[in-house]
């Protein structure tokens, strides 16, 4: 049996960055929390019972219009609980070892992200993806996925 993965390694605008796993009990709640937002995105994705991981999607198959649209839609409320949850797991790799992306309080616990959107936004987008599809991937529910875009053209 092959052991989880428990975090990946990733650079953005040259910096090293480590994206671990969501706590167990915190991540249940955000994992159902970001799907039960993220759900109306997968209406931009044609059906394709092909699909096992997120690997597996054709990016021709995505109507951007359509997932720009659903973004739009998403409550600041809610994107700041998906934004704050995806970067609490987050750590710059510095000389001096792991430094956590945000603190508890909200603050940035790493030089010069406050005013890098683009950074920000880049390790948003892994942390979500590492966490939520792994949860998908590593379990029964990776059928989920392809019924929910199925689902969504009926």
């Amino acid at each position: 049996m092959q052991a989880p993965v428990k975090h990946k390694d990733v650079e953005i605008n040259g910096r090293k960055f480590r994206i671990r796993k969501f706590p167990a009990r915190a991540g249940s709640f955000a994992i159902i929390k970001m799907t039960a937002i993220l759900a109306p995105l997968f209406s931009s994705i044609k059906p394709n019972r092909n699909i096992k991981t997120v690997e597996d999607m054709d990016l021709e198959s995505i109507n951007i219009a359509g997932v720009i649209e659903h973004l739009g839609n998403i409550s600041e409320e809610n994107f700041n609980y998906m934004q704050e949850q995806a970067l609490r797991v987050c750590y710059e790799s510095l000389p001096a070892g792991l430094a956590p992306v945000l603190h508890d309080n909200g603050t940035f616990g790493v030089q010069d992200l406050e005013d890098d959107t683009a950074t920000v936004m880049a390790l948003t987008v892994h942390a979500l993806v590492f966490n939520v599809t792994s949860f998908f991937q590593g379990s029964g529910l990776s059928g989920l996925i392809p019924g929910l875009i199925s689902s969504q053209h009926n």
